[in-house]
């Protein structure tokens, strides 16, 4: 392979690689923002659904474990799927669609404007004094995030490892501190469904939404060329990063949740920014200050995550002589994709812009989140059934962990796609959910244009592996 196509080998070690899905996942950024919506349906029984929904995303993560031991590939899903069914059709329209996580969800929705609708909540007065702010944050985090990718993977992920770890600490040691300062409305109830009434319903509606907390975790497949010993040092990763979300985010929905009052928490989700008002209230300013610029940090880092995996899918397709020119996998002196980091970082910038303009910021952020949300779906639904029929074929199943786990992943894939679409959303959130239907009919119809154009490098789409 010319050597100007071929991303530099042995960069990242376990923590760093690791680093990459703390900072798509952006824990404390979580935290801030999605706990309220959990809130909003299960009330005081916050805990126990984000609990669950752990335990329901580390049968996705498990699946992708087994995946990280048999493939190392910048397109990951595309190489999952392919390898599992054997299908250039599924690998294109499934796997390649995991890129509008990556930059669409992520990079655009989540990342940039994440950071900037999180400042028009902090101090509402910014969206009348300045309304153009967060076209101006946008610009801004795009291009610096750019700049840190085009100059390779190691700085990104220091970044995201730095911001990362401070960030899990901080909400590690506050919780404890508030479950202290709640001294006897400490309970055992927030991990039950009696505050809600029993009401599965309610619980199970819930874990629908509760699942995307953890969503970003196995971002670290994008990055799986540039590891050291990628087939055992990305498996670690995984495990280690998964870990440490699990603890920080669940320890700080108990500790929220019992302080506030568990009788109290549909009126948290009714707050405008319901963790910073709690800790405006048991801390003082400097840990106040310290959990928005935390935020803000980690939203910087989640778009470096998102992003620097959405190029590494464009480079992998433009390697394999699909839909993407030859130019896009062209490296840079840095060991990274230089083109294709250009164009991730033209698409986030005006995904967040054009869609910014016509629904503001937070509302677009959500929009965004909504699309791309169907593909990570689809794409762990398709990694699961993949990797059950791929041990099959290698006869190398274990029950439990090749079976089981997958359809249990698979079941809650299903019921989130189906449920994200009957009853669709409100508008223009149905908007999102239709239109990404849509364009996977868009991604099959475009499949056959382009079999029929070079059906060779169809054929071998999502072959390569290290």
């Amino acid at each position: 392979m010319d050597e100007k196509r071929e991303l530099k080998r042995e960069v990242l070690g376990t923590w760093l690689v690791a680093s990459y899905g703390i900072a798509a996942n952006a824990p404390i950024a979580v935290a801030t923002l999605y706990f309220v919506g959990i809130a909003g349906l299960a009330g005081g029984s916050m805990p126990l659904v984000t609990v669950l929904s752990y335990l329901i995303y580390a049968t996705t993560l498990l699946v992708v474990y087994e995946w990280s031991k048999d493939i190392a590939a910048s397109y990951g899903y595309v190489a999952m799927i392919k390898k599992g069914l054997n299908s250039s059709l599924a690998a294109f329209t499934v796997g390649y669609g995991y890129i509008y996580q990556y930059l669409v969800a992520g990079a655009a929705g989540f990342g940039v404007l994440g950071v900037a609708s999180f400042l028009y909540l902090v101090s509402p007065s910014i969206a009348s004094s300045m309304p153009w702010l967060w076209a101006v944050i946008s610009v801004i985090v795009t291009l610096e995030t750019t700049l840190i990718m085009w100059l390779g993977v190691k700085p990104g992920g220091m970044i995201n490892l730095i911001v990362g770890l401070i960030s899990i600490a901080y909400l590690i040691v506050t919780s404890i501190a508030l479950i202290i300062m709640a001294g006897d409305k400490n309970t055992l109830a927030p991990f039950t469904a009696q505050p809600v009434n029993g009401n599965w319903v309610l619980i199970l509606t819930s874990m629908i939404f509760g699942i995307t907390t953890f969503g970003g975790a196995t971002t670290p497949v994008g990055v799986a060329e540039e590891a050291k010993i990628p087939k055992k040092t990305l498996p670690k990763a995984l495990l280690l990063e998964f870990l440490l979300l699990g603890v920080g985010l669940i320890l700080n929905a108990y500790a929220q949740t019992v302080v506030y009052g568990v009788n109290n928490m549909f009126n948290y989700a009714n707050l405008p920014d319901p963790m910073v008002i709690i800790y405006s209230k048991y801390f003082g300013t400097i840990t106040v200050l310290i959990l928005i610029v935390l935020v803000a940090f980690m939203f910087n880092s989640s778009t470096i995550a998102f992003a620097t995996s959405g190029s590494r899918m464009i480079y992998g397709m433009a390697r394999d002589g699909v839909l993407y020119p030859k130019t896009f996998a062209k490296i840079n002196k840095y060991g990274v994709p230089g083109n294709a980091i250009l164009l991730t970082g033209i698409i986030t910038g005006a995904l967040s812009l054009i869609s910014g303009y016509i629904l503001g910021p937070l509302e677009a952020s959500i929009f965004l989140i909504t699309f791309g949300s169907f593909y990570v779906s689809l794409g762990h639904l398709f990694a699961a059934i993949a990797l059950i029929k791929h041990k099959v074929k290698v006869k190398m199943i274990n029950i439990v962990k090749h079976v089981l786990v997958p359809i249990v992943s698979s079941i809650a894939y299903i019921l989130t796609i189906y449920f994200g679409t009957y009853p669709a959303p409100a508008f223009p959130l149905n908007i999102a959910v239709y239109a990404a239907w849509a364009v996977l009919l868009i991604h099959v119809i475009l499949y056959y244009i382009l079999k029929s154009r070079n059906s060779d490098a169809i054929k071998k789409l999502g072959d390569f592996s290290l």
